[in-house]
């Protein structure tokens, strides 16, 4: 594909103070923070913000973001706290200024 999105885990945590709320099971919710960026020929260009979602190790019940139960929803919100947008995401709009800055400054030199 020329251009579209892509998704990459950005972090994950086993929560141990979570319950499941389908199997009742404590200690095993995983919340994952997910980073959504922009690209043109696989090379990444802009952010796309983050999401999110969690899973059960126990029963394998997953939830995104829209639908998480309360308590689900704020370990999330706390986990994307301490989660920063990678430099990465936006390596292709930083090549493109070094090279504009390149041809530029090569006229003068």
């Amino acid at each position: 594909m020329l251009a579209g999105k892509n998704i990459t885990e950005l972090k994950s945590e086993l929560s141990s103070d979570i319950i499941c709320p389908k199997c009742d099971s404590k200690n095993t919710t995983r919340v994952i923070i997910l980073g959504i960026y922009k690209h043109l020929f696989q090379i990444p260009f802009v952010s796309g913000g983050k999401t999110g979602k969690s899973i059960c190790t126990n029963c394998n019940t997953g939830f995104e973001l829209s639908t998480m139960p309360q308590n689900i929803k704020l370990a999330y919100y706390e986990l994307k706290e301490n989660v920063k947008t990678p430099f990465w995401f936006y390596i292709g709009i930083i090549a493109i200024k070094t090279l504009v800055l390149i041809k530029i400054f090569s006229k003068y030199i």
